[in-house]
C-alpha cells in the first residue's frame, strides 16, 4: 500500500516548518488515513529505513543538512471534529492528529465547551500538542485529555491508550506510539464567557509574542524553579542580538525569530550563546523546548 502513496524525493523541509529552515528529507510523505501511515511505517520497516514524525511543524528546528530516511508528517491526518458523547459535567470531543489545535479551539468555542481557552493562539496540529504537552500558566493538553489512538510501531496495530496510562510532564508526553487521533474531555459552559477567555488570551499572546514572525515558538523550556527563561534571557542582555538572519526578539527574549535569511546553523549558534551567556549569569543550564532534527 505504502508504494501508492506519493513518496517525495529530496524535499526541502524549509516550508513545512514554521521556523522556515532546513535542507531535503531523502523521502517525505504526508499520509491522509491511519491505514496510510501504518502502510508508510511497514514499508520503511521492511526497507530499514529510519523514519521521523513531523506533524504542524511548529516546534522544531531542522539542520541545513536535512533529514536521511523517511520524514512523515502527519497534519493531513484529518478526519473532522467531532462530539462523540455529551452530559451536562462533560463533553467527549473527538479528532485527528492532524486537525489544527485552532480548529479545535474554535470547534469547542462554537459548541460551548470550556478546557480548551489555554490553547488560544498555540499553533501547530492536535498531535504535536499533545505530544509536547502544549500549554500555558492556566493550564495544558494534560488536563482535558480522555484518550489517545496510537499506531504501534512495532506491531502496526492501532490502540487506544488511556488517560490513566499516559505518561505527562512538562512539555512532554511519553509517547507509546504515533498519535492519529485523540479523545478530549470538555464541559458545556457559557459560550460568552468562553469567548471572553479566549480573546483575552489571543490579545495577551498578540501584545506579548512574536507571533506573525517565522520561530518556533518558545526556544528553552522555564527552568523548574526561578524565573522563566524569557527573563534569564532578558537580564543577560541578550534581547535583540542576533547572528547573521537570526534574532533574539526584542518582543519576548524567549523567541529566536528568522528574519528572513537564517540557516539552522545560525540559529544554533545564537541558541549556544543564549545558553552560555545565561550559564555564565545565573549558573542555570537552559534546555531547550524545540526539537532538532537532522544530522
Amino acid at each position: 500500500m505504502a508504494q501508492k502513496i506519493s513518496l517525495l524525493r529530496d524535499e526541502p523541509l524549509k516550508p513545512y516548518t514554521s521556523f522556515k529552515v532546513g535542507g531535503p528529507a531523502d523521502l517525505l510523505a504526508l499520509p491522509k488515513t491511519a491505514e496510510e501511515l501504518t502502510a508508510l511505517l511497514g514499508y520503511a520497516a521492511q526497507q530499514n529505513i529510519p523514519v521521523t514524525l513531523l506533524g504542524g511543524g511548529t516546534n522544531v528546528l531542522v539542520s541545513d543538512k536535512g533529514i536521511r530516511g523517511l520524514v512523515i508528517i502527519t497534519r493531513e491526518l484529518k478526519s473532522g471534529i467531532r462530539i462523540e458523547a455529551s452530559s451536562p459535567k462533560e463533553t467527549l470531543v473527538a479528532a485527528a492528529a492532524g486537525e489544527r489545535l485552532s480548529s479545535v479551539c474554535r470547534f469547542a468555542l462554537d459548541h460551548s465547551l470550556s478546557g480548551l481557552e489555554f490553547a488560544a493562539g498555540i499553533p501547530g496540529t492536535l498531535g504535536g500538542a499533545l505530544a509536547m504537552n502544549a500549554g500555558t500558566k492556566a493550564g495544558d493538553m494534560s488536563g482535558i485529555i480522555r484518550d489517545i489512538k496510537i499506531v504501534d510501531p512495532r506491531t502496526l496495530t492501532l490502540e487506544i491508550v488511556e488517560r490513566k496510562n499516559l505518561e505527562f510532564s512538562y512539555r512532554c508526553l511519553e509517547l507509546p506510539g504515533i498519535i492519529v487521533a485523540a479523545t478530549l474531555a470538555l464541559k458545556p459552559a457559557d459560550r460568552l464567557e468562553v469567548e471572553r477567555t479566549v480573546q483575552e488570551n489571543l490579545s495577551f499572546k498578540k501584545s506579548t509574542q512574536p507571533i506573525s514572525v517565522a520561530s518556533a515558538g518558545c526556544f528553552f523550556k522555564n527552568p523548574a524553579q526561578g524565573m522563566p527563561a524569557g527573563e534569564l534571557i532578558e537580564k543577560s542582555g541578550l534581547k535583540g542580538i542576533s547572528i547573521n538572519g537570526a534574532r533574539v526578539s526584542d518582543l519576548h527574549a524567549n523567541y529566536i525569530i528568522n528574519t528572513g535569511n537564517a540557516a539552522c546553523d545560525d540559529i544554533l549558534r545564537l541558541k549556544q550563546h543564549i545558553q552560555d551567556t545565561v550559564f555564565n549569569a545565573f549558573k542555570i543550564k537552559l534546555e531547550t523546548e524545540v526539537r532538532i532534527e537532522g544530522e
